[in-house]
C-alpha cells in the first residue's frame, strides 16, 4: 500500500505538470511554480517514504514510552499499510481529476480560481477529499499502532496521532 501511495502521487505530480498546474498554497521549497510538479514527480515518492519512516519511528518511541516492547519491523509493516490506506483519501480523487486537468476536460484555470476564491464545486470537492484523508489517517494510524504493539485505547491513539503529526509535518515541509 505504501508503494502504491508513493508511486501514485508521483504520477499525480507528473499529470499536474502536464496540466500546467500551479502549487497552492505556495510551497516551502523554492522551486519555480511552473516547474514544481515536474520536480514533484521525482521527489514525492521519496518524501512519502521518508515521512512514513519518521512517523513509524515516532510511533515506536511513544509506544516504547508507554511500556510496549514492539518489534520495529512489525510496526513498519503496519504503518506502511496504514499510510497507504490514509493516502487513498486524496490519492484516488487526484488520480481521477489530475488526468482530466492535464487533458483540459477540467479547466485548470477554473480549478485554480475555485481553490483561490475558497468557493465553488472544486473547492468543496478538494476539502471533502482532505477531510476523508484526515479521517482515514486518524483511524488507520492508531489501529496500526494497536495491532503492532498491543497497546490499547488512548495509548494507541496517542502514539498513532503523534506518528501522524510527524508524518504530516515532514510531508508538509517538502510537498507543500
Amino acid at each position: 500500500m505504501l508503494g502504491i501511495a508513493a508511486a501514485g502521487y508521483s504520477v499525480v505530480a507528473l499529470e499536474l505538470a502536464f496540466a500546467g498546474a500551479m502549487p497552492m498554497p505556495e510551497p516551502f521549497l523554492r522551486i519555480a511554480d511552473a516547474d514544481y510538479f515536474a520536480w514533484g514527480a521525482l521527489f514525492y515518492a521519496p518524501v512519502i517514504i521518508a515521512a512514513w519512516f519518521i512517523g513509524s519511528g515516532v510511533a515506536y518511541g511513544v509506544a516504547h514510552a508507554f511500556g510496549a516492547r514492539a518489534d520495529f519491523d512489525r510496526l513498519l509493516r503496519a504503518m506502511a499499510f496504514a499510510t497507504g490506506i490514509g493516502t487513498l483519501g486524496t490519492l484516488v480523487p487526484d488520480l481521477i481529476t489530475s488526468p482530466l486537468r492535464a487533458t483540459g476536460v477540467i479547466s485548470e484555470q477554473a480549478w485554480e480560481a475555485s481553490i483561490a476564491s475558497a468557493s465553488g464545486g472544486w473547492f468543496v470537492f478538494t476539502w471533502a477529499t482532505l477531510v476523508a484523508y484526515l479521517v482515514l489517517f486518524v483511524v488507520a494510524y492508531p489501529v496500526a499502532v494497536a495491532s503492532a504493539t498491543r497497546l490499547r485505547t488512548w495509548r494507541a491513539a496517542v502514539a498513532g496521532l503523534a506518528a501522524f503529526a510527524a508524518f504530516q509535518g515532514f510531508e508538509f515541509v517538502f510537498i507543500r
